[in-house]
Order: C-alpha cells, then sequence, then structure tokens
C-alpha cells in the first residue's frame, strides 16, 4: 500500500505526492476520530464508565497487553489479517486511493496490528462513555498512522518504498518499539489506576 503513496508514482510530482500524503493522512485521522466517537458513544449508551469497574478493565487489558509486548507472550491481537484492498489503486486515481488507504488503516483492526496498544486505547475510549474523549483518544493513533507514508518522500525508484517497507517492518520486530509500547501501555493502566 506504501508502495502508491510516493513521489515515484507521481512522477515525480511534489505537489501531487503531498496531496496524496495530506489526504493518506486525512482518512486515517477521520477514521480513528470516528471510531473513537462510535466508541464513546456506544460506551455512553451503555452508562460507562461504571466506576471502578471500568477503570479496573482498561488497567488489566493493558498490563495484559504490557506484558505481551515486554516479554512476548502470545496474547492474541483482535485484528484483520488483511490489508486494504489493492483494487483500489487501480481502480482510484493516487489521491482517491490515498484518501481510502488511509480510511481503511485509520480505524486499526481492520488491517495488521503489531502492537496491543492501540488495543488498550480503544477499549479506554469505549469504557470513558464520552464520544469525545473517545475522539481524543483514537485521533492521535489515526495521525501518527497517516502520517508514516512520509518516510517515502526520498523514494525515487519503486524499489526504493518496497524497501523501506521491509526495514521498517523489521525494525517493527525488534525489541525497542516493544519496548516502548510496553511502557506506553504501563502509563495507561497507571492512569486508569489512578482514577479510582
Amino acid at each position: 500500500m506504501v508502495e502508491t503513496i510516493t513521489p515515484v508514482v507521481h512522477g515525480g510530482r511534489k505537489k501531487k505526492y503531498w496531496t496524496s500524503v495530506a489526504l493518506h493522512a486525512l482518512g486515517t485521522t477521520l477514521a480513528a476520530a470516528t471510531f473513537g466517537l462510535v466508541l464513546g458513544g456506544i460506551g455512553a449508551l451503555l452508562r460507562a464508565p461504571w466506576g471502578r469497574i471500568g477503570a479496573v478493565v482498561v488497567a488489566v487489558v493493558a498490563t495484559m497487553y504490557a506484558v505481551r509486548e515486554a516479554l512476548g507472550l502470545r496474547i492474541p491481537l483482535p485484528e484483520r489479517h488483511k490489508q486494504v484492498p489493492q483494487w483500489w489503486r487501480d481502480f482510484f486515481s493516487p489521491p482517491v486511493s490515498s484518501f481510502l488507504y488511509g480510511a481503511g488503516l485509520g480505524i486499526g483492526f481492520f488491517t495488521f496490528l503489531q502492537f496491543g496498544t492501540y488495543v488498550a486505547v480503544a477499549g479506554a475510549a469505549f469504557l470513558s462513555g464520552d464520544p469525545i474523549i473517545g475522539v481524543l483518544i483514537c485521533l492521535p493513533f489515526g495521525l501518527t498512522r497517516g502520517l508514516t507514508v512520509v518516510l517515502t518522500a526520498r523514494a525515487t525508484e519503486p524499489e526504493d518504498a518496497g524497501g523501506l517497507v521491509d526495514i521498517l517492518d523489521g525494525w517493527g520486530s525488534t525489541r525497542w518499539p516493544r519496548l516502548v509500547n510496553a511502557l506506553a501501555l504501563g502509563c495507561v493502566a497507571a492512569a486508569a489506576l489512578w482514577t479510582l
């Protein structure tokens, strides 16, 4: 997917490339924010945050995934083991497919997730019982996920972007991202327990 949002695809035209980057980031951000809004709204309909129980659930989920990341335990992620549809890039123009790819990635659970951090964050959005808090909690995930395509800005050949994907996948499998995510999850668990 990231190979379709490179300067090469846009014939080296910087303006078209940056337009596609902006549309991709907009798609991921809007999808994540909408997902947070829906999660918080459903939580509100179910009368969340449920006091101590809601805080304990967030703390338990965050701790469970922190242990997963720190120790490499096999705790499953609620994800779809597929990427966004490739036919979009053949059927739609690069700007439209960039936006659609962003929208597909922004929810998070419809594609690959490598870490459990977003699971805890989405749970916190739901258990907040507040649609605005849900938006504020989920939006950074979408924005960050969308802006990763900026790493392809210097790709001058189609193979450059593919190589970048391989590098990022390799780096994502190292210990450091797992430890950073474990630390972030520890902070989520601590924040949830602080509200008790």
